[in-house]
């Protein structure tokens, strides 16, 4: 070896396997994995030490390396010792298999994080559109019982035997009135007050169906009107069929009355 003859001591005991130094080991496996004389060189190193196990001729290692090999040889353990030396079967496995179980580990919890997350998301998704759902299930109930008073309106308006007749104020000027439609067979009355006049907040407008028997009045309904006087009654009695002579108003106390408080205040007009 003229190219690197620092070596070449390391590298005839690297051919044999009988290079022991650690640090000279790890420089020659370095310096091998660089340069191809080098390569070359123990190629035919080994070559060589195969053909000295068949014949006695054959290249005569230097004596330094010889001398070593000796010494290795007789650093070794005897065979009896080293047959009760345990195997240990990890120590030849690569490195990156020791931290195989670590990775794994990892990976497995990256995973159960991006599960746990997705199916919080998941859960959020489903309580909003439950939210919506809610919502909109009340808008279409408040908008069926608008739909339902509507079709009341209208039925008691277009009724057959609708009794249309507007009261008016006893003894004051006819500017408060209210408008009465009445159906003896739905049972029911709509009632529509303009211009009636402004209460104390503990009052309120009650209707009185007087029947044509003769019997005591019922109640038709009441309301409280706005800031401008108006409101509006939609009533359905308790049964049909009830034949009314006329229709009165009382002021009564909030929530209404059994009875009518004198006076009347509204009655149809004549």
């Amino acid at each position: 070896m003229n190219a690197h003859p620092q070596f070449a001591e390391a590298l005839a005991l690297y051919a044999m396997g009988a290079l022991d130094n650690r640090q000279e080991l790890a420089e020659l496996e370095a310096h091998l994995g660089t340069c191809g004389e080098c390569r070359r060189e123990l190629e035919a190193l080994r070559a060589d030490t195969a053909l000295l196990a068949f014949s006695a001729v054959g290249p005569r290692p230097p004596d330094r390396v010889r001398q070593r090999l000796l010494k290795s040889i007789a650093a070794e353990p005897r065979m009896e010792r080293r047959a009760q030396k345990p195997y240990v079967v990890g120590r030849m496995r690569p490195g990156w298999l020791t931290f195989a179980p670590i990775a794994v580990m990892i990976l497995l919890a990256v995973f159960s994080l991006l599960l746990w997350q997705d199916l919080r998301d998941t859960k959020q998704l489903v309580r909003e559109k439950q939210r919506q759902i809610d919502q909109i299930a009340k808008e279409l109930n408040e908008t069926s019982n608008e739909l339902a008073g509507a079709r009341d309106v209208k039925d008691i308006l277009h009724a057959s035997d609708a009794w249309p007749l507007t009261l008016v104020p006893i003894k004051t000027p006819p500017q408060p009135q209210m408008k009465v439609v009445y159906s003896k067979q739905k049972g029911a009355l709509f009632v529509l007050a303009s211009n009636t006049h402004q209460l104390p907040e503990d009052k309120i407008y009650q209707l009185w169906l007087l029947p044509a028997d003769g019997s005591a009045p019922m109640r038709a309904g009441w309301f409280k009107p706005d800031n401008k006087g108006n409101g509006m009654i939609m009533h359905h009695m308790k049964s049909s069929g009830i034949s009314a002579k006329g229709f009165a108003v009382t002021i009564e106390d909030s929530g209404g009355s059994e009875t009518p408080t004198t006076p009347i205040v509204m009655e149809p007009a004549s």
